[in-house]
């Protein structure tokens, strides 16, 4: 049985969020922080642990930077527990411990070459998944495989040194309770995510609706973001925070239309991470056109696009006052996601990109 290590680092803030609301997990035993991470579903689309154990993986999840899980795990496994838990050494005592046929990450950077030079026995598979352009100093040569659903990192990983890049794409958690909670429409607009310099057409559309909202009677926009400073004043007021995990698919499922503007560095290339929670959950989506988005969803009929600011607007006005076309949609959009692009129909997918890699391995 082959044995899969995930190793991720997950936002400090939503770990503090996460831990501030369940203080009493603070101390609790490893597999018991791991399970309500996991059920939290932060990041569910790339999380294979747990799905993987059906395909005959034995698994391990890692968060690496998580001080109260990675302190349960060293003092539960004998190892010394310091005031401060260091990232690195915990990491390498569970890939040495755990001793992993495919070590997996969604933290290439992190986790670069540098770090598996210190490494005891170097696994059998290293790989990992990039989804967001490449520091330019980062080394990927330690890295067998690198899964994207983006063409720029085909020439990106390449050129850092990774040995191979294949195409993968995420998949939505289908056995997700937000699934059998009923939608409640509680915003006509919701925007969720990050603000970045990486996100500066995001930044001009959240903005440009945000006067939208003020300019138009009735219209209730929420947005939920974690640092809202890069947004106009007006927006930075009407933020309500970030929304993490299972609060975060409901939040997006209770609104009747669900903007997503992707990264500016992929030109709106799909399927990005809201493409898929989005429909998934069963929103009203309405994103960033893209020829190849027709591969995954049929626009106006599953999901809708738009190309400029303008258009923008005025699809969201037209189809607030067209509630059931939106819904409609949003079933369709819903019943493709589970049908193609659900965690159960990517795991098959993803094993066997790992079993291929592993026997690649053997036999090289």
């Amino acid at each position: 049985m082959p044995r899969f290590l995930q190793v991720n680092t997950f936002y400090p803030d939503y770990l503090a969020d996460f831990y501030a609301a369940r203080p009493h997990l603070q101390d609790a035993p490893y597999d018991a922080q791991m399970n309500a991470l996991l059920d939290d579903e932060f990041s569910g689309t790339h999380i294979w642990t747990r799905v993987l154990t059906a395909h005959g993986f034995e698994t391990l999840n890692v968060i690496s930077n998580n001080p109260y899980s990675q302190r349960a795990w060293l003092r539960e496994h004998g190892y010394p527990v310091g005031e401060k838990v260091d990232v690195a050494y915990t990491t390498l005592r569970q890939i040495h411990d755990f001793a992993p046929d495919v070590f997996y990450t969604n933290d290439v950077v992190t986790f670069h070459t540098g770090f598996f030079n210190a490494v005891e026995k170097r696994p059998p598979v290293v790989a990992g998944w990039r989804g967001f352009p490449l520091p330019a100093t980062s080394d990927l040569s330690a890295y067998d495989l690198i899964l994207t659903s983006f063409d720029r990192m085909f020439v990106e990983a390449k050129t850092k040194g990774a040995k191979r890049v294949e195409r993968f794409h995420p998949g939505f958690p289908d056995s997700s309770p937000v699934l059998r909670e009923p939608r409640e429409m509680k915003y006509d607009v919701v925007i969720s995510g990050s603000v970045t310099p990486q996100h500066l057409r995001r930044i001009q559309l959240i903005d440009m609706i945000a006067a939208m909202s003020q300019e138009t009677p009735g219209f209730s926009l929420g947005l939920f973001t974690a640092r809202a400073q890069p947004l106009s004043p007006l927006a930075q007021s009407m933020n309500n925070g970030a929304r993490w995990g299972l609060e975060m698919l409901r939040t997006i499922r209770n609104g009747r239309i669900l903007v997503n503007i992707d990264v500016d560095a992929f030109d709106g290339q799909p399927p990005n991470m809201r493409l898929i929670e989005a429909t998934g959950a069963g929103a009203f989506l309405l994103t960033t056109h893209h020829p190849e988005l027709a591969s995954f969803f049929e626009p106006g009929e599953e999901i809708e696009t738009f190309r400029t600011p303008q258009e923008l607007a005025a699809k969201i006005s037209y189809y607030l006052t067209m509630p059931e076309r939106a819904d409609d949609i949003a079933r369709r959009g819903q019943q493709r996601c589970m049908r193609e692009h659900a965690h159960s129909v990517r795991a098959g997918w993803f094993a066997s990109i790992m079993r291929d890699a592993l026997r690649e391995q053997q036999c090289a």
